[in-house]
């Protein structure tokens, strides 16, 4: 199920993808494959127990109330659901990581609870196929329709455990291939199983009530594939300078969450960092207007493009959390977005932005001619000319 903004948000190669991961067939050498199917009364009983369900995962849910009544009419029905693929942790004995199959184990967990992640109550809606059911609750079908409960509760999750994995690499390469198709998912919501620890789960909570990074995304609510904390975290990664970028996005992020778990674990949270990047965005979302914001420039086409650029948020986003910068463009906005038409104009800086997005040269390129241009522009009497 697309997210609403799927065609505002651009898959550029800033994204992580498998050339981040740098598994070869050795690495899968150790791999094996048990099926290990339950059944759902057996399931619900250790769902909490043997599976991370995370709580800030489940705040961003992305099936709709319609889509999991269907999803329980399916189990009643008898009609055969997709595998579940989980993958045993190195941490604890019987504990499994959720590389596909996230959603249906949600549903089954808030069916037999009673209430959505929201609170919303969980009532059976849009079914056709058994009608009656609808507007019941789980409880509700026990006492009325015992024999549908009998069905829910005896049907089959057919389910796969990878064991033998040697790092997390792997995982991320099978998640990526899993999600290569015509739906794309974050791999955050796996980095937040792989990468325990409390940042994770404060920046999406976070990210949830801040307005003006859904704005910019063109969101009513928090980004259900969770790009709006991709796109935060990276930022932060960027602007703290302890981690230095080499080239892999994904190692580079990873490495960034561990180092903001050793801060919580000596100094409690604080993500006043956060909170200086939900400013800039506001004031560049003022100078620019929410459809241009963080979008390339076409100097061929005097216009700007339509889909979000990664690449142009983490330098227009890395210069606006200066308090200088964020004084000249509240007094000049104009000019600002001027400054950017002339630096999407010189020909390396758009290959930075558009081609060669995550190499470690385009990456210095777009950070240093970007800054360049706004050290000069503050120079000439602090204002942008």
């Amino acid at each position: 199920m697309a997210s609403e903004n799927d065609d505002i948000l651009d898959y550029d190669d800033f994204t992580e993808g498998s050339d981040d991961y740098r598994v070869t067939p050795a690495d899968f050498a150790d791999i094996f494959v048990i099926p290990s199917d339950w059944n759902v009364s057996t399931l619900r009983g250790e769902l909490d127990e043997i599976v991370d369900l995370d709580p800030a995962f489940q705040r961003r849910s992305v099936w709709s109330l319609a889509a999991k009544s269907k999803f329980i009419e399916s189990l009643i029905l008898g009609i055969p659901i997709p595998q579940i693929l989980l993958a045993e942790s190195h941490e604890q004995r019987n504990h499994y990581l959720v590389l596909d199959g996230k959603q249906r184990l949600l549903t089954i967990k808030e069916f037999f609870q009673g209430r959505l992640s929201d609170g919303v109550k969980f009532r059976l809606t849009g079914l056709n196929d058994l009608s009656r059911l609808n507007g019941r609750d789980w409880d509700g079908i026990v006492i009325d329709f015992p024999k549908d409960a009998r069905a829910i509760d005896a049907a089959q999750i057919r389910t796969a455990i990878i064991r033998g994995w040697r790092n997390d690499n792997i995982l991320y390469e099978i998640f990526h291939r899993l999600n290569s198709g015509s739906v794309r998912l974050s791999p955050m919501e796996l980095r937040m199983a792989l990468v325990r620890g409390p940042f994770i789960a404060s920046v999406v909570r976070k990210t949830s009530e801040e307005a003006a990074i859904q704005a910019m995304l063109g969101l009513r609510v928090p980004d259900k594939r969770m790009r709006d904390v991709e796109i935060a975290i990276r930022h932060m990664a960027f602007n703290d300078g302890r981690v230095v970028y080499a080239g892999n996005l994904k190692e580079f992020l990873d490495e960034y969450c561990r180092l903001r778990n050793v801060d919580y674990a000596r100094q409690g949270e604080n993500l006043s960092d956060l909170d200086e990047l939900n400013a800039a965005i506001a004031i560049g979302l003022e100078a620019f207007g929410p459809k241009f914001f963080s979008r390339r420039y076409l100097p061929d086409e005097s216009k700007f493009d339509r889909p979000f650029n990664r690449a142009a948020f983490d330098v227009i986003a890395g210069s606006l959390v200066n308090r200088a910068v964020q004084d000249a463009v509240r007094k000049k906005p104009e000019s600002f977005v001027k400054l950017w038409q002339q630096a999407c104009d010189d020909a390396n800086f758009r290959r930075a932005i558009e081609v060669t997005t995550k190499s470690i040269d385009a990456t210095r390129e777009r950070f240093t001619t970007w800054y360049g241009f706004i050290k000069k522009a503050i120079t000439l009497i602090y204002l942008f000319l």
